[in-house]
């Protein structure tokens, strides 16, 4: 890795996590599908009784839906078996470790692990890695 690389893997590893870190990430999100909506396969027959059994049945299979995805979210987002803590006896030591690492880019808390890979040039499973193994 030449002088270049380090440069380049601490402007991406400084980037706040979470948040898009390219125009590409952006333009990702801004272009996600929305929720799809619960009433697009509804077929209307006129009877206004059976439409509106058939709305309500949509409707209940949509938030069913949500409820499931919404839970996935939940689970993802609490889980605690994600991360780990390095800790030193001051802050200073915390400091130069991070210094000496090339890692203050990424943060001085919490840091990023992608972010952290990079910047040690540690081969790593990427943050949009749909195969991922539990």
């Amino acid at each position: 890795m030449d002088s270049n690389d380090d440069v380049l893997a601490q402007l991406q590893a400084s980037a706040a996590v979470g948040n898009p870190t390219s125009q590409a990430d952006l333009l990702a999100q801004l272009n996600a599908d929305p929720e799809p909506d619960p009433l697009a396969g509804v077929e209307y027959t006129g009877d206004l009784a059976a439409d509106s059994d058939a709305e309500l049945d949509a409707l209940a299979k949509g938030f069913r839906e949500r409820t499931k995805r919404e839970d996935e979210r939940f689970r993802l987002a609490t889980d605690s078996e994600f991360w780990f803590a390095v800790c030193f006896k001051t802050r200073k030591d915390k400091d130069a470790f991070l210094a000496a690492a090339r890692l203050l880019a990424v943060g001085d808390k919490y840091l990023d692990g992608y972010a952290v890979a990079r910047v040690l040039g540690i081969p790593t499973l990427t943050e949009d890695d749909t195969d991922r193994k539990e």
